[in-house]
């Protein structure tokens, strides 16, 4: 089981790589509670600090695209380094702003400036491991220990918030949060595998990665199932809440995340034969299959049960997802075609949060994991298609 992910550590520089992009992508997993708090304790208004949360990850998303155009232009130092610190600067001002009592519509425009600022770790890593890793069972692995790395992000970064709020206060928590954006980023470019090194301009440099056809295909399966997480991250709360244990949501989001790291860490533990249209499609499907129980789940142990299961397919998909993506790119425009995926995955969980929320008051508790099942359904359908544009490597 272990003999994939060897081949995929045993790459010099590998680990070092991978455990510095944890680090600097830990205020990713810190920044939505951390601004969450900050701003509703300084407006008492769940509205702006919701609109404050909405305004960072819808920034981040716009911005990711010519963040990854601009690293393949100018090198990853020229860019992660200053949009680290400038992102440090934004949130001392968010800090500064909040103590001094600034209005809440400040607040969101500098909690939007902030998601613009997020370095394209991300991104990076994953357009990386496509350029050091040639053999596509190998690479694939490394994906999904991406994936996972990307689930430790998620859960490891709410819980030091709450232990650095519950310390000290919400303020420590962001500007802690900046330091160590700025500490793991200078981390990250300073790996070996990370350094920057002198090519050739590729033609397609000159053209978004956007051009490519196959990567367009791709665009819209991805940004619904990014529809069908949102909607879930939306309803495992509500599922709490109708069972009558408000304390039981952020457990329920957590078995979620476990569920996907496991599945990760399976799907990444074994060599595939199929091809990865097929199996985008299959785990495409089986995420629908895992989703569905939540739809009849209403007490805590039930709903604990199924967001485990629910979660299972989450990032095996995103590891099969990103080797499709990675057959996709042109020389040249490789940090671009990932960052896409991002814009195009935030969107749809953006979009995925509002809908199933809206559909709790007519059709219930239930409706958030319906309008999952139908929205990765639909991605489903439009990946069909898939295999005839994207099989042969780009």
């Amino acid at each position: 089981m272990l003999n994939q992910y060897r081949k995929v550590l045993s790459v010099p520089g590998s680990r070092r790589l991978l455990a510095t992009a944890l680090v600097g992508r830990l205020p990713q997993g810190m920044s939505s509670l951390a601004i969450l708090l900050l701003v509703r304790g300084t407006t008492h208004s769940y509205a702006a600090a919701g609109a404050a949360v909405g305004a960072y990850a819808l920034a981040c998303a716009v911005v990711a695209p010519l963040q990854g155009r601009l690293v393949d232009r100018f090198g990853r130092l020229r860019v992660l380094v200053p949009t680290a610190v400038g992102q440090a600067v934004v949130l001392t001002v968010l800090v500064v702003s909040a103590r001094a009592h600034a209005g809440g519509g400040v607040l969101v425009v500098l909690s939007g400036l902030a998601g613009a600022l997020v370095p394209p770790i991300a991104p990076t890593v994953r357009a990386l491991l496509r350029e050091i890793l040639h053999d596509p069972d190998v690479r694939e692995t490394a994906y999904a220990l991406e994936s996972v790395i990307q689930e430790l992000v998620w859960i490891t970064g709410p819980l030091l918030v709450a232990v650095i709020i519950t310390a000290t206060s919400t303020s420590v928590a962001i500007l802690l949060l900046a330091v160590v954006c700025v500490g793991g980023t200078a981390l990250f470019v300073r790996s070996p595998l990370a350094r920057d090194r002198a090519a050739p301009e590729s033609p397609h440099q000159r053209t978004a990665a956007l051009a490519s056809g196959q990567l367009q295909a791709l665009l819209g399966p991805i940004a619904l199932t990014g529809v069908g997480l949102g909607a879930i991250e939306v309803g495992l709360p509500s599922l709490a809440l109708h069972a009558g244990s408000r304390s039981a949501s952020g457990v329920l989001l957590a078995l979620w995340s476990a569920g996907s790291l496991v599945g990760g860490l399976w799907y990444g533990s074994r060599s595939w034969r199929s091809s990865l249209a097929v199996r985008y499609r299959a785990l495409l499907l089986l995420a629908i299959a895992f989703t569905a129980p939540l739809i009849a789940a209403r007490s805590i142990p039930a709903g604990m049960v199924c967001s485990l299961l629910a979660g299972l397919m989450i990032a095996p998909l995103f590891s099969c997802q990103y080797a499709l993506v990675g057959r996709t790119a042109r020389p040249g425009t490789e940090t671009e075609t990932f960052t896409w995926v991002t814009a195009a995955l935030v969107s749809g969980i953006a979009g995925g949060s509002a809908a199933g929320g809206a559909v709790i008051g007519s059709g219930g508790v239930a409706a958030p994991f319906v309008l999952s099942c139908l929205a990765t359904a639909l991605a489903a359908t439009l990946a069909v298609g898939l295999r005839s544009r994207v099989e042969q490597p780009a």
